[in-house]
């Protein structure tokens, strides 16, 4: 699977006939490119905080708890990636479109790609840049979301495009929230578990 022509099916390159006959099944997708585009930000997210900040989340708990934020925070990409996919093609629905699993999954892992690449940029020591990179990359997705729409749905009204797109990227904003939630309590509990060991 070519991982960079995977674009051209968000183009008009696209034609129906040559999208099914070469889109990646699930199975690619998930093992050749959203687990490891969902390494990328848990990867800087270890090398950043563990190189600036070893003694905040370096410790004496048995194993690496900042490790284990990180694994968390790949399982839960994963996992939102799975659900959206899902999500979508339900949603769908509302246009009078039933896609498959493996389009809708497409959609949002194409979508989900400038998000997984600008953690690349977590080596820049500067809030303010990350914040507009992060920024340039949610109107990019956002952007990805429509094209995919459009031409991996193969929906041609406007209106149609602009409704499940809005719908998508909505649902999309709470699963982001959903993972941001779930490292914070992971990372609460491991306080706690930490905490208690010390105590002990």
């Amino acid at each position: 699977m070519n991982l960079i022509r995977l674009f051209d099916y968000v183009t008009p390159k696209a034609t129906e006939k040559k999208a099914k006959a070469e889109k990646p099944g699930v199975t690619q997708l998930l093992l050749f490119y959203v687990l490891p585009l969902s390494l990328i930000p848990c990867v800087m997210m270890y090398l950043r905080l563990h190189h600036n900040y070893p003694r905040q989340f370096m410790d004496t708990l048995p194993g690496n708890r900042l490790l284990m934020i990180c694994a968390e925070l790949f399982v839960l990409q994963v996992a939102v990636i799975l659900a959206m996919a899902w999500i979508t093609q339900n949603l769908a629905e509302m246009v009078d479109k039933k896609p498959s699993f493996r389009d809708s999954l497409l959609i949002i892992a194409i979508a989900t790609t400038p998000l997984w690449l600008t953690s690349v940029f977590y080596v820049v020591p500067s809030l303010s840049f990350n914040v507009v990179v992060h920024g340039i990359a949610i109107l990019a997705s956002i952007g990805l979301v429509y094209r995919g729409v459009k031409y991996i749905f193969s929906i041609r009204e406007r209106g149609a495009i602009s409704t499940l797109t809005l719908a998508i990227v909505c649902t999309a904003g709470l699963g982001f929230a959903v993972v941001m939630i779930g490292s914070l309590i992971s990372w609460e509990a491991i306080e706690q578990m930490q905490f208690a060991i010390k105590k002990s």
